[in-house]
């Protein structure tokens, strides 16, 4: 299997070794291929795309070719980060506004009890895993399937929304079931 990993955005790329080496080692290991994919136009090759923490405006004609793959089925994640950083959640509301009820609120949550040694790592469910979500906005609409103290991801069809980008560097892949939830998102099983 092969996952696009959207770089065309100013998005953090998967080839960074010192953030995501860990993610890709272990996609791998699955049989998933994760490739940096530059240029937007080609995203249209592949059933996955992530966009992972785009700091660059999608441009009209971007979001319309992102609302036809939603319509055609393809997995689309966006990840974004706590309180609009860099603009991210701003960048991933105005292509969401045309294709789905989901938003990424312009918070952070924090929970002093279930979190993993720091309030600002709260600790989430998706399903039966137990997920640390670091430095996360809230979600709002579509049907939640990161849950805790707050909505950490929601999903819309086959458009799944994270209010945190870095559940899945290098750090925080092995905390609770990190990994396990990851590879789950990229083979689109949640």
């Amino acid at each position: 299997m092969q996952v696009a990993w959207d770089t065309s955005h100013d998005e953090f790329t998967i080839e960074d070794y010192y953030y995501f080496s860990k993610l890709k080692k272990f996609a791998a290991e699955e049989g998933i291929e994760i490739l940096d994919v530059h240029k937007f136009s080609e995203l249209v090759n592949y059933d996955t795309i992530v966009f992972n923490y785009p700091e660059r405006e999608f441009d009209r004609g971007e979001e319309s070719r992102i609302k036809l793959w939603a319509r055609r089925g393809k997995n689309l994640i966006f990840t974004a980060y706590y309180s609009n950083i860099d603009g991210v959640a701003e960048n991933i509301n105005k292509v969401l506004r045309n294709i789905s009820g989901i938003k990424v609120n312009y918070d952070l949550v924090c929970d002093d009890q279930n979190n993993y040694g720091d309030e600002k790592f709260p600790v989430a469910f998706c399903g039966e895993l137990k997920v640390v979500m670091p430095c996360s906005a809230s979600i709002s609409g579509g049907t939640p399937f990161v849950t805790g103290k707050s909505v950490f991801g929601a999903r819309e069809g086959r458009i799944f929304v994270l209010g945190t980008c870095v559940f899945w560097d290098n750090y925080s892949i092995e905390l609770g079931d990190n990994r396990e939830f990851s590879l789950r998102l990229l083979r689109g099983e949640i």
